[in-house]
């Protein structure tokens, strides 16, 4: 198969299967061995297409009679491709992007496919200045969401939240391509050390604002180079998912459950922060996850992380008051990390951000049964979603007289107003993250 064929196949997995576009595309580079010209330009088409999804369908809106939904899956993927070829790829001849997809169509659909792939893209050439964006003066809306590449419901829902000014500089964040962050094992070397073993590999490391474990990794070759890794001197793990451990602030002979582990990455941070005689807890109700959080922690030497079979929403049943610390890292609608997974902005809606509340709050719920009086409690999210973070732990609080909040900032080398950290991409230049820190009476 050549390489547009490939990204074919990608990309129709990832919309059509709902697949995971960063496991996708790792598992076919690693499948076909590409050359690194080759890697490039597949890269660039399945990645470049999905982020200019929405664009590409805004065109094929106007260019077909026909709903997208009622487009044939096979026939939707290749179109998506060739207008990304022609619209968004200024190196690949537009005699080629047609050319190429109409020989996916015939070989993968049939002529009558084959016809209608060779009419749209043809005509989509032909009336180029017609699918030229709307202002921002024209149609705020718009242009935000297809420039920036959001859905429109998410971005009237940032305009009515932050005015139009603060989501245009959220949405620019979110479509940048994010550096790679590290978090160093401080079980087995320290940053600095870290740092200058990587600078001696040829790779460009730079320490983190905020966490003092983080190192990001700037124009790095692939993940295949980073030996630190398979060594455990390192694990992948974004700068404020680290905050929440030292939020956490876990003491010697600690016992402590992390209820929604996997893939353990707050886990194992919980477990070297301290030390050999805290033992932590890490929780998922499935098997094949508790498998990553063992993995993760033995690969970085962890011999004090435990794992535990458990649904988070009745754990409180098992383990009333047997914890020292309990952390709630629930599940959420991601509307703080968007950068990092394109095709889950596609896949987000507005019904997640009303059914996700009540799942957050029966976790936090059963969670905190287990803490032990004196103990310390966590909720943390990778949302800006007010209604999943302030709102819950406020809520839990009213309804728990026990419990107290306290300054999850004075743990971490973060000024902000008010006990709980909220960060904002449009402000602080991070993804966004939610921690709070509660405390039960004695």
């Amino acid at each position: 198969m050549n390489v547009r064929e490939i990204a074919f196949h990608s990309l129709l997995t990832i919309c059509k299967d709902d697949g995971y576009s960063n496991i996708i595309v790792s598992q076919t580079i690693q499948k076909y061995k590409f050359t690194d010209r080759d890697r490039r330009f597949y890269t660039e088409l399945v990645y470049g297409a999905l982020r200019n999804l929405n664009y590409l369908d805004w065109i094929i809106s106007q260019l077909s009679t026909r709903k997208l939904n009622k487009l044939d899956p096979v026939c939707l993927a290749i179109i998506r491709l060739g207008l990304y070829q022609i619209f968004g790829m200024t190196k690949v001849p537009e005699s080629a992007a047609c050319n190429e997809s109409v020989k996916l169509a015939t070989h993968f659909g049939n002529k009558g496919m084959a016809k209608f792939v060779n009419a749209m893209l043809r005509n989509s050439i032909r009336h180029q200045q017609e699918f030229t964006i709307p202002s921002l003066e024209e149609n705020p809306r718009l242009h935000i969401s297809l420039t920036y590449h959001q859905q429109e419901w998410l971005v009237d829902k940032w305009i009515h939240e932050y005015g139009q000014e603060d989501t245009v500089t959220l949405c620019q964040y979110f479509d940048q391509i994010p550096d790679l962050c590290l978090r160093t094992n401080t079980l087995k070397i320290n940053r600095a050390d870290l740092i200058k073993i990587l600078s001696q590999k040829g790779i460009t490391a730079e320490s983190g604002i905020y966490s003092p474990e983080a190192i990001y990794i700037r124009d790095m070759p692939g993940i295949d180079h980073l030996g630190v890794l398979e060594q455990g001197l390192a694990i992948i793990q974004d700068e404020p998912s680290q905050l929440v451990a030292h939020v956490v602030d876990p003491h010697p002979h600690d016992m402590v459950f992390d209820v929604c582990a996997a893939p353990g990455g707050k886990t194992t941070h919980i477990a070297a922060l301290g030390g050999s005689s805290c033992i932590v807890y890490g929780g998922d109700i499935y098997d094949h996850k508790l498998k990553l959080i063992e993995g993760n922690a033995k690969r970085l030497g962890l011999a004090n992380v435990r794992t535990l079979l458990q649904n988070a929403c009745t754990i409180g049943q098992s383990y009333a008051e047997k914890a020292d610390r309990v952390l709630v890292d629930a599940p959420c609608s991601g509307l703080g990390v968007l950068r990092h997974k394109i095709d889950l902005r596609w896949r987000k809606t507005p019904s997640d951000l009303r059914t996700l509340p009540a799942l957050q709050h029966r976790i936090l719920e059963n969670a905190s049964q287990c803490v032990k009086p004196g103990g310390i409690l966590i909720y943390s999210t990778c949302t800006i979603n007010n209604d999943e973070n302030a709102k819950i732990v406020n809520a839990f609080l009213r309804d728990h007289p026990e419990f107290y909040i306290e300054n999850a900032c004075a743990y971490c080398n973060i000024a902000q107003n008010g006990p709980f950290i909220q960060l904002l991409p449009q402000r602080d230049q991070m993804d966004g993250f939610f921690i709070a820190r509660m405390k039960k009476g004695e």
